[in-house]
């Protein structure tokens, strides 16, 4: 007999062997609980949902989130859409025709321009390639601060295009609309121009529009306020609108994509089952 140091009990060598093979087994099978479970709380559907960064950042702003709807067991299947200064779309990663709610990472490497045909242009040639490729016929969106404006101008200049594929859902997050903003910049007035039209041409897309509140009435960079505008921007188009304005310090521009209480809105609202 054999006696574990630190502990009362005295187990017989053969029921070690046997207590090693019960363990095993019950690792072996946490794999498949654990998709029974992911099955059971999230959606099965093709669709894949595209991330876009936000000016001045990279596909590793969308990484944190990306990396929580795989842990929660939302998918296995990520790839990432990188787009040159000239708008020419290289995809790298998994396939995602066919996979169960896949993820594709979008990556700016012209990350501080603020025209808005111009970012409108590649995220159609992202949606394009990912036609080519994968043969999408639906999408989501994700987007982060400048990106949303990147969403809301290919929306505004191409989401009713013929051959197109159709907006699903789409999360806003740190991200503002026409009004609100503390001071009339020249980019909030070349948002006004180029986004007049979005709400006689947005789709009939489910909506969350995520915010923050350190204290001040904003998440550090965009007012509360302009967020809020974002329904405005979109009149009575969407399917479904819903808006989360988190209140605490915490809750910064940028600490938004990296909070795990954003991570789980974002997963409840697209891929919870009902």
């Amino acid at each position: 007999m054999q006696k574990w140091e630190g502990s009362n009990e005295i187990i017989k060598k053969g029921s070690l062997i046997g207590i090693v093979a019960t363990v095993v087994v019950l690792l072996g099978g946490g794999g498949a609980f654990a998709k029974q479970q992911a099955a059971k709380q999230w959606v099965n559907s093709t669709t894949p949902t595209i991330f876009i960064h936000g000016y001045g950042s990279s596909y590793h702003a969308e990484e944190s989130m990306v990396k929580a709807a795989q842990k929660a067991g939302v998918t296995k299947s990520v790839a990432l859409a990188r787009v040159d200064k000239n708008g020419q779309v290289k995809i790298s990663g998994d396939k995602i025709a066919g996979q169960r709610n896949p993820i594709v990472e979008v990556n700016l490497a012209n990350n501080k321009q603020s025209d808005m045909a111009e970012g409108a242009k590649y995220i159609r040639n992202v949606i394009q390639a990912l036609q080519k490729r994968d043969h999408i016929t639906k999408y989501n969106f994700v987007a982060h601060s400048m990106g949303n404006m990147d969403a809301f101008s290919y929306l505004n200049d191409y989401g009713t295009q013929s051959g197109m594929p159709e907006l699903k859902k789409q999360v806003v997050i740190a991200g503002g609309g026409l009004s609100g903003w503390t001071r009339d910049s020249a980019n909030v007035e070349k948002m006004r121009s180029h986004m007049d039209n979005l709400k006689n041409v947005y789709p009939h897309a489910d909506v969350l529009v995520i915010g923050g509140n350190t204290g001040n009435g904003s998440d550090g960079r965009v007012p509360n306020a302009a967020t809020r505008s974002v329904r405005e921007m979109l009149g009575d188009r969407p399917a479904s609108f819903r808006i989360k304005m988190f209140q605490d310090k915490q809750y910064t521009h940028s600490g938004l994509h990296e909070n795990k209480q954003v991570f789980k809105l974002i997963n409840n609202f697209l891929w919870k089952k009902n």
